[in-house]
């Protein structure tokens, strides 16, 4: 029997193929990081965690590399390093316990964060973390690093998580955290056993550790007031917005998101980059730069009175000018768990390409560094950007700031590009390779991609750490079947 016809006898014969047409269609992706595209040797959609462990059991005996695969990715790699099983996970997308006493949920790998916060929010209760689209699994949320997604000021949404099962390279089945305490009457109520807290360690693991088959959240009760305030600065007063950042996340804000002004700029563009239509800078001095949403909830209007009061003063203290709601308005107090009014972005796009034929979004390294250290970054981009040519109309470049607890802030950087130009594409890679010689050398921490396309200085700065990770590797799964490239590079 060969292997398809094992895959096959433990997921049934419609949920395991070694179909090149479809196996190659498993290895596409829409980032330009398509070079590093491999093509699985066989896809198999498990319908539950036994079938998982079967799965991996004949794997560790044949010493097939595994790699598992949630929602495709837009701005990484979805798929494998070394071909052998990708393992589809998309068929166990089950929201298995929702307790509205306790506060907990418990889905299937492959739910949809979305799916699980509408759910959640049905009870009264939510995950303070905002969506943008349909969002990542759950087990992708907590083992992969979220970009642009899930960045309040309460943490990424790995932050949240209080229990998981894992089925181990060996096949062994497991339950951390909360979930360790599933079958007890009391079930899964907290993130904590009588020993080390293992949770953290599949954290951004890429499946390098095992397959995460289920995931268990902390919610918190969702408050019925909601409201939206936004700000602005001058670009002469990003001490003043770094500081104002750095101040309100230790305060009871939902979330803070901020722009530069570029974001709004380039929805009004058209051809040649003329000014086609009306938009939010028409009714702002021309010296507006930095843009801050803030969005605030409460339990009942008097506090929401309050924490208005007190954000206002805060912009105040910092030179912000305070707009109203004209980024948000009351669009909070009905869809709370989306972020942003989504024809934001379709006009941007849209705008895009009618001044250029831009037809790539392209998103820089997620990076996370000090809050404190907004106004050192953003000047280096800027000059960098500038540099080659990023900066401005035509290929103007936006700046996308999560200020979020520990005071660290976490920002993505937009650009728009032809990829048919090649010259160009160089271009970006170029800036990108400068700014992570320059970002790695003052200590930042990358957030984006997951190893071996991370850059160096992800590893080589915490270089103890990874040595660490690279033993609980080889002693967790000493045939390295499991997303075997994820911690090979050399520290």
């Amino acid at each position: 029997m060969d292997v398809l016809d094992r895959l096959q006898k433990i997921v049934g014969e419609e949920h395991a193929t070694d179909s090149p047409e479809i196996c190659k269609a498993y290895a596409y992706s829409t980032s330009i990081t398509a070079r590093y595209e491999h093509t699985p040797d066989y896809v198999v959609q498990p319908q539950n965690t036994q079938q998982v462990s079967e799965v991996l059991k004949l794997a560790n005996e044949l010493h097939i590399p595994v790699t598992p695969k949630g929602l495709v990715s837009g701005s990484g790699y979805a798929g494998p390093f070394y071909g052998g099983i990708l393992l589809d996970l998309l068929d166990m997308d089950k929201v298995l316990h929702i307790d509205p006493v306790n506060m907990k949920a418990v889905a299937e790998a492959g739910c949809s964060f979305f799916k699980l916060s509408q759910e959640i929010f049905k009870q009264g209760m939510m995950l303070p973390t905002t969506q943008y689209t349909c969002g990542p699994g759950v087990a992708a949320s907590y083992i992969g690093p979220a970009i642009a997604f899930g960045k309040t000021r309460y943490g990424r949404n790995c932050e949240l998580v209080e229990g998981a099962e894992v089925v181990l390279p060996t096949g062994e089945i497991c339950r951390i955290g909360s979930l360790a305490y599933e079958d007890s009457e009391f079930g899964p109520y907290t993130k904590y056993i009588h020993g080390p807290d293992l949770l953290g360690l599949y954290i951004m693991s890429n499946g390098a550790y095992g397959i995460v088959t289920k995931v268990a959240y902390a919610c918190q009760k969702c408050p019925p007031v909601w409201q939206g305030a936004s700000y602005y600065w001058k670009e002469s007063d990003i001490k003043g917005c770094t500081d104002f950042m750095v101040e309100a996340t230790n305060m009871e804000v939902y979330d803070i998101h901020m722009n530069d002004r570029w974001k709004y700029d380039l929805m009004t563009r058209g051809k040649n980059c003329e000014k086609v239509r009306p938009g939010l800078l028409d009714f702002l001095p021309e010296d507006a730069y930095f843009f801050m949403e803030a969005t605030l909830n409460a339990f009942s209007q008097e506090e929401m009175d309050a924490k208005m009061k007190q954000m206002d003063e805060l912009a105040e203290k910092y030179n912000g000018k305070k707009m109203g709601n004209e980024l948000g308005g009351e669009f909070f107090s009905k869809w709370p768990t989306i972020h942003s009014v989504p024809h934001i972005y379709v006009n941007l796009l849209s705008s895009v390409y009618e001044m250029d034929k831009l037809n790539y979004q392209y998103i820089f390294d997620s990076i996370v560094y000090p809050t404190s250290k907004f106004d050192v970054v953003y000047p280096k981009m800027k000059e960098l950007f500038e540099k080659y040519g990023f900066w401005g109309y035509p290929s103007a470049s936006i700046i996308d700031c999560f200020p979020m607890k520990g005071q660290t802030i976490c920002s993505q950087t937009w650009t728009y590009l032809n990829t048919r130009d090649e010259e160009m594409v160089d271009r970006v890679f170029a800036f990108r390779d400068e700014f992570r010689e320059w970002f790695g050398k003052v200590g930042g921490t990358h957030q984006m991609h997951l190893p071996p396309i991370t850059p160096d200085y992800a590893w080589k700065n915490q270089a103890e750490d990874y040595r660490i990770l690279q033993k609980i590797k080889k002693a967790l799964d000493p045939n390295n079947i499991c997303s075997p490239a994820t911690f090979e590079m050399e520290v």
